[in-house]
């Protein structure tokens, strides 16, 4: 054996091992074996086209329809739950050494992202619509909304990942999760990305959570200091940051003077005068500090002015606002604490787009949005129904009929789980061959990063299929279908 072949056999040894961190999530064994069997689907993938692609690299007494009907009822399974998933993978997540820290906080980001979907008999499909400024996008689609939030992993400067902890259906679900759950109160999207990112903090201790411009509103901040005052994260000493970005025409206020007379009738006042945070560009042009900071993969030189403000009309929330200047572009950055140095707040959102390019690899290399489930017991989708008419789901009053929509629904996310599973052991598998320093045998015309990608780990994958998979499940044994894979 070669030396690169014996640094691949501990790398999927490595692999062996996070599998087998999830056997207590399922009551049956049966159903473990189908989950590993899942994750190696996802592995080993070179195309995206939902379970159909999972079972393609797998020799099953050469009845493929049987395992890929086995996988089908996999994802539909009772004997696990997303919750049992997620909580084993915050736990192999907390053990992690690799994680970026901004100081002593490690670093969270999240995003949603709209997925198309076809079907007609697809649970919470619902009309959308895209902000994208590309042409070649239509302005509305239906499909399903996702929430994710990742935690960001890398080996110092030289290359990082955002690991998705949780991807969940956040919009067209008010329903079905009240039929499964009567208490359910339906929240916002970015209410929901709050409440998700704070389930790390049991694991990540305190954090910084890295977030777009659109989810700078009053509900997500007002549910952020609710989950830093929650009694047990109180006690624990946890807390969360919030990390974002504002728009050009943001006002924030200033501070509200101190009274002379403090026994002047009369409630106190809760803010100063208003200010135009875009003006301060100009107005204080002459007091911005320049200093070099490592973002976006190098070494940058800009500029920037802190600035200490109330947010938020009617909540007054104290902020810290860094105004930035670099390559000619201003931003205005924010964070929910002033504990945070401007460099600090800086560095934590240009991590930021590394919530994006995993949802690139998601999309385009793992598949995590590529289910298909559907049923009959959903109502066909009436694509051309006028807003405001009665939810078809409404009139659904067949228990039988709610629990196999209720299943349909509960499938695209533990596929959505299992998928987050998969890309994260990619991730991870691409650090530990860097420590390895094992040798890549994919072409690449230019190597930008001597980390590799998920792209070239899973391709790495699919090379070794033949010896490398088969000490994980007892069957189906994996078969070489390409003469790619047999070199």
């Amino acid at each position: 054996m070669s030396e690169n072949n014996a640094k691949m056999q501990l790398l999927l040894e490595y692999l062996r091992e996070i599998l087998n961190c999830f056997r207590p999530a399922f009551s049956r064994n049966a159903a473990f074996e189908n989950f590993k069997l899942a994750v190696i689907g996802f592995l080993i993938a070179d195309e995206t086209t939902a379970v159909t692609d999972l079972v393609r690299y797998f020799d099953y007494n050469d009845d493929l329809d049987r395992l890929y009907e086995k996988l089908i009822k996999f994802f539909h399974a009772s004997s696990y739950s997303i919750q049992s998933l997620q909580e084993i993978w915050l736990d192999v997540i907390g053990e992690l050494t690799c994680s970026v820290k901004i100081g002593k906080f490690s670093l969270l980001a999240g995003d949603g992202v709209k997925v198309m979907k076809s079907g007609r008999h697809m649970a919470a499909v619902k009309k959308m619509y895209q902000e994208s400024e590309s042409v070649a996008k239509p302005a509305y689609i239906w499909g399903h909304m996702y929430g994710s939030t990742g935690i960001i992993i890398g080996n110092g400067d030289a290359k990082s990942f955002c690991l998705p902890i949780e991807t969940a259906i956040q919009d067209g679900n008010s329903l079905i999760e009240t039929w499964r759950n009567p208490s359910y109160t339906s929240d916002s999207h970015v209410v929901q990305m709050m409440a998700s990112a704070g389930k790390c903090l049991k694991t990540v201790r305190s954090c910084i959570l890295a977030m777009d411009r659109y989810f700078l509103t009053i509900p997500a901040v007002r549910a952020l200091a609710t989950t830093n005052a929650l009694k047990e994260h109180v006690q624990q000493e946890l807390s969360m940051i919030l990390v974002t970005k504002t728009r050009r025409n943001g006002i924030a206020f200033e501070p509200p003077p101190l009274e002379k007379n403090s026994h002047k009738r009369g409630r106190k006042r809760k803010k100063g005068a208003s200010v135009k945070l875009y003006e301060l560009f100009e107005q204080k042009k002459d007091e911005f500090v320049k200093t070099k900071i490592h973002i976006y993969g190098k070494e940058q030189e800009v500029e920037y002015y802190c600035i200490d403000l109330l947010w938020g009309l009617g909540l007054y929330y104290p902020m810290r606002f860094v105004l930035v200047k670099n390559n000619g572009m201003c931003s205005i950055l924010v964070s929910s604490s002033d504990t945070l140095t401007p460099e600090q707040i800086i560095r934590s959102y240009a991590f930021r787009w590394k919530c994006e390019a995993g949802f690139k690899d998601a999309k385009h290399t793992i598949g995590t949005f590529s289910s298909h489930f559907w049923t009959r017991s959903m109502p066909r989708l009436n694509r051309y129904s006028r807003k405001g008419s009665i939810d078809p789901l409404a009139c659904i009053d067949n228990e039988q009929s709610k629990k196999k929509i209720i299943s349909n629904y509960e499938a695209f996310g533990k596929f959505a789980m299992v998928g987050n599973i998969a890309q994260g052991i990619l991730q991870l598998l691409s650090l530990k061959a860097h420590a390895l320093e094992y040798e890549p045998t994919k072409y690449l015309r230019s190597r930008s990063q001597q980390v590799m990608s998920e792209d070239s780990m899973n391709y790495e994958l699919r090379k070794v299929i033949k010896w490398g998979i088969e000490p994980f499940c007892s069957e189906p044994i994996p078969r070489l279908i390409t003469p790619m894979l047999a070199s």
